[in-house]
């Protein structure tokens, strides 16, 4: 019991000392930027059809699109790009504490920001469609239309030909599960932040993250719909694993996560035990 008060105590002392971060603000204001831009072309296209929308269609829409996804991860990563989070005093209290505790600390740390970070981009969607919005499990006409002509409303830049994934699947279905694929393939990127850090520096380890998130964008973007499974960043988006014709299913891309989240923690507590606190603290 008094070791799960310590990992709670250091994961607070954590946020405390975080969120008087400007890097971590700023990841924050990007993410609902990103997502808000979305939300508004959405809307404005709504709007046009004299419609109501469903407050979680925007949401919806933003995160089955690659390219916000993709964006949505950089505001992710500002968040928690001082990975692995030692500097001058909090090295001090790294040594009032055993390793392996302090590594938990900060791997709920990560877990809890990442539940913060996505979830905030999720109520922003919501609470800016309450203008023109319901909340019920059907989908909204405007959606409808959209997914029915299955291309680009020019005017308003917003697109989601994807009217076999709503003949599929429920809205609520849909919301949670989108949700949770672009939350778990952020927390593998923050895990994988941390991870790195640990054994190197704070920059090596953000610029190794973003080239492993860029390569999966770039495997998704050149073998669209023929080598999506091999991309991590692909199978966080739902509509391309809902259907008999995708190659892959979403069940099989919670198993690939939950994998590669238990390999990663158990990489951090093999390397948390080597190393030197006082080398990253002057690093900072």
């Amino acid at each position: 019991m008094s070791r799960i008060k310590e990992i709670l105590s250091l994961c607070i002392y954590e946020f405390r000392i975080q969120f008087t971060s400007k890097r971590v603000w700023l990841g924050y204001l990007v993410g609902i930027v990103i997502i808000l831009k979305q939300s508004v072309e959405y809307l404005a296209y709504a709007d046009s059809t004299g419609e109501a929308v469903n407050v979680l269609d925007a949401f919806i829409i933003a995160g089955n699109n690659y390219n916000t996804v993709m964006f949505l991860v950089l505001g992710w990563l500002l968040v928690i790009s001082e990975a692995p989070f030692v500097d001058n005093n909090s090295a001090y209290v790294i040594y009032r504490t055993q390793r392996k505790n302090w590594n938990k600390a900060m791997v709920l740390y990560v877990m809890l920001q990442a539940v913060i970070y996505y979830g905030i981009l999720a109520v922003s969607t919501i609470l800016f469609s309450c203008r023109n919005g319901f909340f019920a499990n059907i989908w909204s006409k405007p959606l409808t239309k959209l997914a029915g002509n299955g291309i680009n409303v020019q005017q308003y830049n917003v697109s989601f030909p994807y009217s076999s994934f709503m003949q599929e699947t429920t809205v609520f279905s849909g919301f949670l599960q989108t949700w949770l694929l672009i939350f778990i393939y952020g927390l593998i990127m923050g895990l994988l932040l941390y991870t790195f850090s640990l054994f190197s520096n704070q920059i090596a380890g953000v610029i190794v993250v973003f080239l492993f998130h860029f390569l999966g964008y770039e495997i998704m973007k050149e073998g669209f719909m023929m080598i999506i499974k091999y991309s991590l960043l692909a199978r966080s988006i739902l509509v391309l694993q809902v259907g008999s014709d995708t190659g892959t299913n979403v069940f099989e891309t919670y198993r690939i996560y939950g994998i590669l989240i238990l390999l990663i923690l158990g990489l951090s507590g093999r390397l948390v035990k080597y190393v030197d606190f006082r080398d990253i603290s002057k690093g900072e």
